[in-house]
This record gives structure tokens, sequence and C-alpha cells, in this order.
């Protein structure tokens, strides 16, 4: 068995960064969380080492992906980040996803071993090692993930002889060439002697769950066989095989073959994808059963099965179902964004109509988990019923199936453009300047994604001649935060045609950002589509960067008649109170009384109703109740903000705002306590601690420094009364 170096070679730089391995090494800036140990593998694109993770102590498979295209670059990222939400212990872990020095990385579990094309292993060894692989891709499968180019190189021995599948496509069209892999428009990939009919015929849609499965069984023919199914002298003619002839059968050429293996070769490898096997599990129970010597079910026909064919394993084909079931539901997705132009008020009501699309999906789903469409479909959906994580995982999951087609390109660039605004404003929410800064640069990734999505969506000609591959341009100016030329394309598009609030829209959203007007650009979008509550938002966040707070409540008061379940919305409106409240407290200003946080806090706690895992609202109500401690001195209300501040710490959010917010919540009780004539200490003691963490030490900690002060006198003035007690 040959040591790590040699599979990792093999495995991955050839096949991941295909047959320029011996291209010029590029420059390479590690994180400084790894030590690079030694180099594996390089390619014409990217460099594989074995590195220590510092900080663990453990090694790593460090991969680099230089000069790739964008769209190259994304799929990476989109594949690391599936390959990390794999837990099957036969699959190899995705450690880390990350970009040094502007070149994007992938951390891997290191395994030490050979790859099973390499390993010199008994047949029933082969056999056993083939059926783990069987089942990791199962667990892959139930998670709506095809390999697309399983191989005997993808799967992995370690020096015990454990089997481990890696390389999920996660850059399988990076490196072309003629023997190692083949491309459609960057789209299909695998090796040409392994891959299905439906991969070789360049039938993006029908590749599912069993194109892995026809691998598979051509994968355990090549191992069983010593020779590909099929070899021809070119490619052209292999993929004619591939699509046209029939194998030689495996006992022909090897009579060692016990008859339930070559049967579970022949079923896995029919033309017909519905008469493979249905699911990998079935694969690997076939294969435990001839590991075992007992005979299959199929083995008696094995050797007639070109003569009188198998049963249908599924009653139709995706592309039938999407020509009856995906239409219609493309037709009331259509429907549904129709009606958006027809109401002004109270969207939530159209919502059943967008469930009884996601329950539709999630049924067929349930039954046809490799469905591209259908998850595409399904990620839609969820867009527009406003659950954007759902969305983004579905739409992501699927995007490789569906890439051809230009709308889904343009859907997916959509949904990366609102992910982008949502993140820049909660990044502008972080307690200090230096997590603002990094939020804020992190959320351009989210908006490159966007502008990679819309120019492929310009290039596959969808709508090429109206106004999206304008709009396309202008994002990508606003990814460059080139403001100004975002807006000038922006208006090249409308003289076109002035009816499309996108367009408005982000015109808006590109003043707002530069510090301009952006009101008028909000407003006729809503012109167009009186509906639209994101306009008004926008609009919101422009009156308050302002200090007009009036301004900015009318219009979420707006934004909240056309969708009043917006979670977001509420929040921002309650803040607004609290700004208000502080700031008059800070200039004595004359008192409103309770009625400002009281209504705050009606908010947020339906926003919490409606989100229970919303950051913004729970951090939110526990500043609410802090300043209502503040006002009655009642020490039940920092009891709840600290109860609501735990819940906070579980979310996903700036955890030092929790943790400042945790340390007043207890300088205020310590006050309440001293002037009670209780020991404070305790408390006053915990804030002392908080100021001693991490967060508290960047170098905008004026507050935790303000924090610090205020206990240290507080115990100042113990010590002084104790002292005169004395």
């Amino acid at each position: 068995m040959h040591g790590g170096g040699y599979w990792i070679h093999q495995a991955i730089t050839q096949d991941l960064f295909g047959p320029r391995s011996l291209a010029e090494p590029a420059e390479i800036e590690p994180p400084d969380k790894y030590e690079l140990l030694e180099c594996l593998g390089r390619g014409g694109f990217g460099v594989v080492y074995k590195a220590r993770d510092r900080a663990l102590d453990r090694l790593v498979a460090l991969k680099f992906l230089t000069g790739a295209r964008p769209a190259d670059v994304e799929r990476f990222r989109r594949e690391a980040r599936f390959t990390a939400r794999l837990s099957d212990p036969a699959i190899v872990q995705i450690h880390e996803f990350g970009e040094s020095g502007g070149q994007p990385y992938i951390a891997m579990q290191f395994i030490d071993g050979a790859s099973l094309a390499d390993a010199q292993l008994e047949p029933l060894a082969i056999v056993s090692a083939i059926r783990t692989a069987a089942l990791a891709l199962q667990h892959a499968h139930e998670a709506g993930i095809v390999h697309r180019d399983f191989k005997p190189a993808n799967v992995l021995l370690d020096r015990q002889g454990r089997a481990y599948l890696t390389d999920f496509g996660i850059a399988r069209d990076i490196g072309t060439g003629s023997a190692a892999t083949i491309s459609h428009d960057g789209v299909i990939m695998g090796t040409p002697a392994l891959m299905s009919p439906e991969q070789a015929r360049g039938d993006v849609h029908a590749i599912d769950a069993r194109s892995d499965i026809y691998a598979l069984g051509a994968s355990l023919y090549l191992l069983l066989c010593g020779r590909y199914p099929f070899e021809r002298g070119n490619v052209v003619d292999l993929l004619h095989a591939v699509i046209h002839d029939e194998p030689a059968l495996p006992r022909s050429v090897n009579p060692a073959i016990p008859r339930g293996i070559e049967a579970v070769i022949l079923k896995c490898m029919e033309k017909d994808r519905r008469h493979r096997y249905a699911s990998m599990g079935e694969v690997a129970a076939d294969l435990e059963t001839a590991l075992g010597g007992r005979p299959l079910a199929s083995e008696s026909t094995a050797w007639f099965r070109r003569v009188v064919g198998a049963p249908a394993r599924r009653a139709s084909a995706e592309t039938d179902l999407y020509a009856t079931v995906g239409i219609e539901i493309a037709r009331q997705i259509a429907a549904w964004d129709a009606n958006l132009y027809r109401v002004s008020r109270n969207i939530s009501r159209l919502f059943p109509q967008l469930d009884a699309i996601i329950a539709q999906l999630d049924t067929l789903i349930r039954d046809e988990p490799h469905f591209a469409w259908a998850r595409f479909y399904r990620g839609v959906a969820l867009a527009r019923r406003g659950r954007l994580n759902e969305a983004l995982e579905e739409m992501e999951r699927s995007i490789d199936r569906v890439a051809d087609r230009g709308d889904a390109q343009f859907e997916l660039g959509r949904l990366y453009l609102t992910l982008f605004l949502r993140e820049q404003q909660k990044a502008h929410k972080h307690f200090s300047r230096v997590g603002t800064e990094w939020h804020v640069k992190d959320t351009r990734g989210r908006l490159r994604q966007a502008v990679v999505a819309f120019e492929e969506s310009s290039r596959l000609g969808h709508h090429s001649l109206g106004w999206q591959a304008g709009f396309a341009r202008a994002v990508a100016r606003l990814g460059e935060q080139d403001y100004a030329g975002c807006v000038e394309v922006c208006d090249q598009v409308l003289a076109d045609d002035a009816d499309i609030e996108d367009v408005w829209r982000l015109r808006g959203d590109a003043l707002r950002f530069s510090g301009g007007d952006p009101q008028e650009s909000y407003d006729q979008a809503i012109r167009v589509r009186r509906s639209d509550y994101e306009s008004y938002l926008g609009k919101a966040e422009a009156f308050f960067q302002r200090g007009m707070a009036e301004a900015g409540r009318e219009c979420l008061s707006c934004a909240l008649e056309i969708f009043p379940e917006y979670v977001d919305g509420m929040v921002q409106m309650a803040r607004s109170y609290l700004v208000q409240l502080q700031a008059k407290e800070s200039a004595s200003a004359a008192d409103d009384g309770d009625e400002p946080i009281l209504r705050a806090l009606e908010l947020v706690d339906r926003a919490i109703s409606l989100d229970p895992h919303s950051y913004d609202a729970v951090v939110t109500r526990a500043e609410l109740k802090i300043a209502q401690s503040c006002r009655t001195t009642d020490p039940s209300h920092l009891d709840t903000a600290l109860n609501a501040l735990d819940l906070a710490t579980g979310l996903n959010g700036c955890q030092n705002r929790v943790n400042y917010l945790k340390a007043s919540c207890r300088l205020e009780r310590a006050r309440l306590t001293r002037r009670v004539g209780g020991d404070p200490r305790g408390d006053l003691q915990q804030v002392l601690d908080a100021t001693h963490d991490e967060g508290a030490r960047v170098p905008d900690n004026h507050g935790w420094l303000a924090l610090r002060t205020a206990a240290e006198a507080e115990l100042t003035a113990l010590q002084r009364a104790s002292q005169a007690h004395v």
C-alpha cells in the first residue's frame, strides 16, 4: 500500500487539477493557523499540501485553488459546503473553507493510505470497500448530493484498510483532459469510461443518484476485471459505446467473479436508469448478500438480462414529471408573483398558496430526492416565503444540475443579492467597529456570488435583449463599490424600460450606500409595485441614518402593512423606539412615560413568536428590559434581560454585544442591590471579569472601558462605606 503522499497526488492532484500537474507552482499564502509540511501535488489550477492545524494539532490535506474562473470558485465553495454537511464516517470530512491571499482553500481530513485504484487487494476486500462507499453515497443521496464522478481513485483506504469516499465534485470541471474528465459547458463532468449513458449524452437534467449507481457498478467492473467496461481509441467512440453498446459480461473476462457480484454489476450498469437499483442502500444490501455467499434474486437471470430486460424501478422519469408537475408549479409561482402587482397590503394572505406549493414539492422530493428541478423550485418558493436560508440550501444544492437554465441562474443571483443586503445590515449592528468592518468585508463574497450568477444568466441568453443583462452589470459595479457606476448602469436600463422595480431598488441601494439620497429611487420602485416592502425598508434605513426617526417609522409601518409577518421590520421599528428613548434620556428631554417601551416590547414579543431564533429580536427585548429597569428600579426586569441574553448566546449574531449587555445588566443589578443594602460584589466581580474577555479588548472598546470604570467606582464606594461603618 502506498503512502499518503502518493494517493493525494493520484486521487486529488490529477483528478482535481487536471493533467497539467507539472505546471509552475503558484505563490501560496497559507493562513496563520496552518503549518505547511510538504507539497503533495500541483496542477494548472491549484496545489495540495499536507499541513498541520496549529490550534488543534492535527494533520490536514490543504487544497488551494488558483487561476480559476469566478464560476469555478463559486462551485468550489458550494461543493465544499455541501460535503461539510455530510457526517458519515466513511466520507472524508471538510474541516474548513476559507480564503487566504485571494486564493480559496479547503482544509480536509488527511487519510494516510492509498486509493482503491492503486491498492493491491483481494476481490472480496475490493467488494467490501465498494460496499462501504455505496453506504456513504446513500448518505449523500439522502442529503440531496450526487457525486457525479465516482471512481476507484476517489475511494481512499487508510493503513487499517478502512474505506473513505472523497471529492464530491469539489472542482470536477477545473482541469479537463483527454483521459481524466469531460465537460459540457462547465456542467457535466465525469470519467468517460465510467460515466453513465445520461452523462455521456449530456442530458444534465437526467443526472441523479442513479448516475452514481452506474459509476459504482462500472468501477467494480474495472477493479474485478482489470479493464474498463468500454475501451475505444478516442473519446467520441468511447462515449458512443457507453450510450449504445453493452459491455462484455464480467465473468466472461474473469470467471472467478461470483455470479452474485456479476448480477450487481449488470444491474447497476443498465442503460435505462429506471432499470437500475432504486438506491445505493439496495446496492449495499445485495453486495452484503453476495459477500455472505448467499444467492441474489437477480443472479439466475444475469446472463440473460440483455434478452429479457428488467422491470422498471420507477413509474416515470424526471423529465416526464417536469413536463407535467414541474411546468404547473412554475406557472403557480409565476401567478403568485403576478399577484404582488395587484395588491398593496397584507401579502401574508397569499402565503398559503406558496405553502401549498412547498408541501407539494416536499412530497415529491421525499419520493424522488434526486429531482433537481423540484429542489430548485422549492428554493424559489421558500425565497418568496421569506425563508432565505432554507431557500439558499435548496437552490445551491440543485443549481449545478439546472445550470444551463438562465432563469435558474437569475433566481439564484436575486437570492444572493437579497442575502447580501440583509447581511450588510446585520454587519453594521456589530458592537465594535472591528467586528463591523470584518463582517462587512465578509458579505462581499455574497455579492460576488450574485455577480457570477447574473453573468451566467446573461451568458445563457436569459432575456438577453431585456433588462437582466444590464442588471447584472449594475450588480457587478455595486460589488466593486463603484456606486456611481451602478447608478449609471441602472439609468441606462431604466431609459429603455422605466417599470422595473428591481432596478429602481438597486439604484436606491447604491445611493444609500454612497451617502446620497435614495428616496426618489425607492419611491419609483413602489410606484411600479405597490407591495414592494423591501423598498420601504430601504427608505426607512436611509431616514434612520439621517436621524429622522418619525419618517423612518412611517416607512416601516407601510412595510408592515404590506408584510405583517416581517420579523426584521418589527425589530427595526422596536429599536427605533429604543434609540429615541435613549436619545431623550441623554438629553434630559420630556418623559413620554412607558408607552414607547411597551409599544416596542409588544413588537419584539410578536417577532419572537414568529421566529424564536431571531437574534435581533431576542437582544432587542433584553435591551428594552434593561431600559425598563432603569426607569422603574425593578430588578426583575434585569433577570428577564439576562435570561434573554442567555438565549442569544446560542443564536447567530454578535456575541460581543451579548456579553456587553450581560455585563451592563449585572452592573445595574449591583447598583440596585447596593441601594437596598445588599451585597453586590458578586455581580461587580463578574463585570470586571467580563472586561478581560477578548471582545472587550478591541481598539474601539469605549463602552467596555466605561463599564469597567463604573464597576470599579461601585467597589470603591462599597469599601469606603464599609470603612466608615467600622
